[in-house]
């Protein structure tokens, strides 16, 4: 009337079995060495390459630049900070420099380029010096603004501008 639960044993085997049964065929399979003759490779091979072209390239050949190899980094030291306008021929400009600001902090500073909204991330590199990632410019004038903090934290903000002249 009542049937007996399996044990831990006979479900011990049963998985044993199972793994057996379905195991060693698979095994068999990837140790088994196949012989490929090398015409019907060859053959395979250039019919495929003969059909086969990129989809997504046109039939002319079309130069592609990365994005790193016209980019502008561009110097943002104490005693450069007058400077307010920078011509560059790329769409993407990478400030560095040292920070004015002693007890420099990453927080203490913000680049943003107010043209299209993008604002910098800063990374410092020793006691007080910065370098922004790839700050992307739009083509044309672009203004960028500096923004920090004074000892006395007063905020400052300096303008440059940058004409970017291909994009």
């Amino acid at each position: 009337m009542f049937k007996r639960q399996p044990t831990d044993t006979q479900f011990i085997f049963f998985t044993l079995m199972l793994v057996l049964f379905m195991g060693i065929p698979t095994f068999q399979t990837l140790t088994q060495k196949e012989e490929v003759s090398g015409e019907l490779v060859a053959m395979e091979t250039s019919a495929v390459a003969a059909k086969r072209s990129p989809s997504s390239l046109p039939s002319s050949v079309v130069e592609v630049k990365p994005a790193l190899a016209s980019f502008t980094a561009y110097d943002l030291s104490c005693a450069k900070k007058s400077v307010s306008e920078l011509t560059v021929s790329g769409p993407y400009v990478q400030f560095q420099g040292r920070n004015c600001l002693k007890n420099f902090k990453s927080g203490d500073v913000e680049i943003v380029n107010k043209s299209n909204g993008y604002t910098a991330s800063i990374f410092t590199s020793g006691s007080n010096k910065y370098q922004t990632d790839l700050i992307q410019l739009q083509q044309g004038e672009n203004e960028i603004a500096i923004r920090y903090r004074e000892s006395s934290g007063k905020p400052v903000e300096v303008v440059v501008r940058v004409r970017s002249s291909k994009i």
